[in-house]
C-alpha cells in the first residue's frame, strides 16, 4: 500500500471512528476497520497506522507478515485487526525505536508481535489476542509477544488480554523476553495482563523472563488461568522481579508447575543475582494430579533468599480470578469485569443511578457511571488543590492508567448537571 493512501485513510478514520477511553485490560476500540494489504516500511519515521484489518497475509509478500517495520522510529499502530495471520508474526518491529501498538485485536495468529534488536520505548498495551496457532512455515508453537535481544528503556507489555481456546491453540510462551535488557530506571515491564489458556506443548507457558539471560525485567499484577506447562518463570539473568501475580491451573496432560526459578545458562553467562519473587498467589495441579506450585533450581536458590515461600500453595486461587468474558469486552453492551474489591460508594448509591468512584485491585482510580447522560459526564482528580487528571467518560467503566503516589486524592464527577465529590486514599 502506498504511504500516501495509508495516511489519507487514517485521516478519515481519525475524524469518523470512535475510540473508548481506558477501562482496563484489552482493546478499547469499537469502530470499524478498512481492509488492507500487508504494509512494510524501512527507515521511516513518524508513522501512524490506524483502523485497518489484515487477513490471511500472503507468505510470498513480506514473508507473510501483516506489518513489517525495519529500523523505523516514532510509529503508532492502533485500532487495527489481524486475523488468520499464521505464516509468520503479525507485526515485526526490527531495530525499532519509539513504537506503540495499542487497542489492536489479533485472532488466530502464529505470533502477535516480535521485536528483534529493539532500541527502546516499544510498547504493547491494551491489546487483545485470541488463539495462538501453529506456525504454517515451521510448525512451531505460537506466542503472543516476544522481545529478542532488545535493550534500553521504555519497554512495556501492559494491560493486554490473551485467550487461547483449547481446541484452537498451540502455544509456547505467551509473553517471552529473550536475551534483553531494560535499565535500572526503566525495566522491561509486564504488568496487568490477563492470560487464559495455553498448551498443549510441553514447553508452553505464560510469562518467561530472563530467557538466555538479560536484566532489569519485571512481571507484576498479572492474572493467569491454565496458561500451559508452566505459569510464570525466570530462566536466568539478573535484576528480575516476579510479584503480585495470580496463577491457576487445573490438571491437564501438559501441566507441570506454576512457578519456575532456574538459571539455565549459569555455566555460560554466570550466576543470577538481585532476583525478587514476592506475593505471588499460585494454585497449580500437575499432570499427575499432584500440587505443582513451584520448582527452584539449586543454582537459583542463592539468588532468591525467600525461595521456600514461593513454593506455598494458595488454594483460594480459582478460575474465577478472571472474568468469564475477557476478550472483546469493549464491544459488549456492559462491563463484565470483576466487581471492585474496595469500592468507595457515594451515599445512596445502593439504589443505583449515581457514579461509583473506587480503587481497583491494581491500585488504579476507576469511575463507573451508567446514567443516560454518561457521554456528557466528566471527572477530575486533584491533590492538594492541583488538578492531575481532567477527562470525559464515554462508557460505563473508566480506568485511569496514570500512576499516582500514595496519599489522599479528590475526585469530582460532573454528571446530569450535578457534582459528586469523593476522596480516595492510595496506599
Amino acid at each position: 500500500m502506498k504511504e500516501s493512501r495509508t495516511f489519507m485513510v487514517l485521516s478519515i478514520l481519525l475524524l469518523c471512528l470512535a475510540t473508548h477511553l481506558s477501562y482496563g485490560q484489552g482493546s478499547r476500540y469499537t469502530g470499524n476497520y478498512i481492509k488492507s494489504s500487508p504494509i512494510q516500511h524501512a527507515h521511516k519515521n513518524n508513522i501512524v497506522i490506524e483502523g485497518l484489518e489484515f487477513t490471511n497475509s500472503n507468505p510470498s509478500l513480506f514473508g507473510g507478515r501483516a506489518i513489517s517495520l525495519w529500523k523505523c522510529e516514532n510509529v503508532i499502530i492502533r485500532n487495527c485487526k489481524f486475523t488468520n495471520v499464521a505464516w509468520e508474526t503479525a507485526i515485526l518491529v526490527e531495530n525499532g525505536l519509539n513504537v506503540t501498538i495499542t487497542d489492536c485485536v489479533f485472532e488466530n495468529v502464529y505470533q502477535a508481535v516480535r521485536v528483534p534488536s529493539g532500541r527502546g520505548n516499544i510498547k504493547f498495551e491494551n491489546n487483545e489476542v485470541r488463539n495462538l496457532v501453529k506456525g504454517l512455515h515451521n510448525g512451531n508453537g505460537g506466542g503472543g509477544v516476544q522481545l529478542v535481544e532488545s535493550n534500553g528503556p521504555g519497554y512495556s507489555i501492559n494491560y493486554n488480554v490473551f485467550e487461547s481456546l483449547p481446541e484452537n491453540t498451540y502455544t509456547i510462551d505467551v509473553i517471552g523476553i529473550y536475551r534483553s535488557n531494560g535499565t535500572p530506571e526503566s525495566p522491561i515491564t509486564i504488568k496487568g495482563n490477563w492470560i487464559r489458556g495455553g498448551g498443549p506443548l510441553l514447553n508452553s507457558g505464560g510469562i518467561l523472563l530472563g530467557d538466555i539471560g538479560g536484566s532489569y525485567q519485571i512481571a507484576e499484577d498479572n492474572i493467569l488461568v491454565n496458561p500451559g506447562q508452566y505459569g510464570i518463570a525466570i530462566a536466568g539473568g539478573h535484576n528480575m522481579t516476579l510479584r503480585n501475580n495470580k496463577v491457576y491451573a487445573k490438571q491437564q496432560p501438559f501441566t507441570n508447575v506454576g512457578l519456575v526459578l532456574a538459571n539455565w545458562t549459569h555455566d555460560q553467562l554466570g550466576p543470577s543475582y538481585n532476583i525478587v519473587v514476592e506475593n505471588n498467589a499460585i494454585n497449580w495441579i500437575s499432570s499427575t494430579g499432584a500440587v505443582g506450585t513451584a520448582w527452584v533450581s539449586e543454582n537459583m536458590k542463592a539468588a532468591v533468599p525467600n525461595w521456600r515461600q514461593a513454593s506455598v500453595r494458595d488454594a483460594s486461587i480459582l478460575p474465577s480470578i478472571l472474568p468469564e468474558v475477557i476478550f472483546g469486552r469493549a464491544r459488549l453492551p456492559q462491563d463484565t469485569s470483576n466487581p471492585p474489591s474496595n469500592p468507595t460508594t457515594p451515599p445512596g448509591n445502593e439504589n443505583g443511578g449515581l457514579p461509583i468512584v473506587y480503587i481497583d485491585t491494581f491500585n488504579r482510580i476507576c469511575v463507573n457511571y451508567s446514567g443516560e447522560t454518561y457521554y456528557l459526564t466528566s471527572f477530575s482528580i486533584s491533590r492538594d488543590g492541583k488538578i492531575l487528571v481532567d477527562q470525559v467518560i464515554d462508557r460505563y467503566h473508566t480506568v485511569v492508567n496514570k500512576k499516582f503516589g500514595p496519599g489522599e486524592y479528590d475526585v469530582m464527577v460532573e454528571y446530569d448537571g450535578k457534582i459528586q465529590n469523593s476522596k480516595l486514599v492510595l496506599k
